[in-house]
Order: structure tokens, then sequence, then C-alpha cells
């Protein structure tokens, strides 16, 4: 019979734990003293802010392994704001005005969403990065589906 009370988050916690002290230096240090210009807002800045940074590592909602792959693709994030000339917007009232610009891209083989907000017409600030899939996963779930389509 398993323990129930025992931990089996070790490694997982020690990895979260070394790959935030990683990621928080680039985040804050590399990425927030040289912000990102995109040339899909004509090489307007993307402020880099505390909180982005909450909200990528912070979330109760996500899992571990959810933060942990949102770390893993910072960098690709600022590769994908400081070259995408396209994106798609959405816009929420909930007594201040807030405009989100999504961006979705593959970088070094894998898919990621990357999403900057303005509230209230203030400068533009990065929120998150997601971790969408890799491109070699895709390709074997096409070729999958297609093999299970030609068995029939």
């Amino acid at each position: 019979m398993i323990e129930k009370n025992r931990n089996f988050d070790k490694i997982l916690n020690q990895t979260l734990k070394y790959a935030k002290n990683i990621a928080k230096e680039f985040y804050f240090q590399e990425w927030g003293e040289n912000p990102p210009k995109c040339p899909a807002f004509d090489g307007e800045v993307v402020n880099i802010t505390r909180e982005g940074w909450e909200h990528i590592t912070h979330d109760e909602i996500k899992t571990k392994t959810d933060i942990l792959g949102r770390l893993f693709v910072l960098e690709r994030a600022k590769v994908l704001l400081e070259t995408a000339t396209v994106y798609t917007t959405r816009e929420r009232e909930t007594g201040r005005k807030k405009k989100y610009w999504i961006f979705e891209g593959v970088i070094s083989d894998v898919r990621i969403k990357v999403v900057v907000r303005s509230i209230d017409d203030n400068p533009k600030h990065f929120l998150t990065v997601i971790k969408k899939g890799s491109v070699e996963k895709d390709i074997k779930k096409m070729v999958n589906k297609n093999s299970a389509v030609s068995r029939l």
C-alpha cells in the first residue's frame, strides 16, 4: 500500500526552485533591462514587469509542471515578441479597460502563446507565456491520425 502522506514531489519541487532562480535572473536582468521592441507595435517597447513574473509563477490555478513549462519557454517568448508581426486582440472592461494582444508562434520547434496587456491605455507590458506543445509532437499526432484513417 502507498503511504498517504509521502512526498512524491521532491524532484519536481527542487527542479522548480532551481528553474525559478535561473528564469528570474533572465526575466529581470537580461530581459527586463533590455525589453523587446516589438515590430508588431512599430518598434514600441513591451515592458517587462513584476506583474508578468507573478502571473507566470504564483497563480494558484497553475500546476507546478505548468509553471515549469512557462519558465522553460521564457527565452522563446522574448524572441517571439522581437520578431512577430501578427497578433490577435481582445478587450475586457472590468471597471478598467484592459486590452490584450496575443501572439502565437513556433520558436525552436516549440509552439508558444505570448500575451501582452495594457490597462487603461497605459504602456504595454508582457503578461504571460504558455507552452502549447512541440512541432515534433504535432507531426506525430498527424501521422498517427492518418495511419488510423488509412486502416479503416
